[in-house]
């Protein structure tokens, strides 16, 4: 038997945020949607933040600090 790793394990139990990714991915891909800088502190190397996988071209662009600190804070009061 193997084993499973963690990221198999989150992409198995979010479906929905893959799809987001991936739909996003794609978007900035076809120049449809443009990477923007962190809206919390400027900085160019920015990751898009999925609040709503129902939306995956609605995201917030932040620096991976930031990105961080939004997904420790959802831990703590989720």
């Amino acid at each position: 038997m193997s084993k499973v790793s963690s990221q198999t394990k989150w992409n198995r139990a979010n479906p929905k945020a893959i799809w987001a990714q991936q739909a996003l991915r794609s978007a900035l891909k076809r120049g449809l949607i443009i990477q923007e800088p962190c809206k919390e502190c400027g900085a160019l190397d920015a990751e898009a933040h999925h609040p709503d996988y129902d939306k995956p071209m609605c995201v917030d662009w932040l620096c991976r600090l930031h990105h961080r600190h939004v997904h420790m804070k959802g831990r703590q009061t989720g």
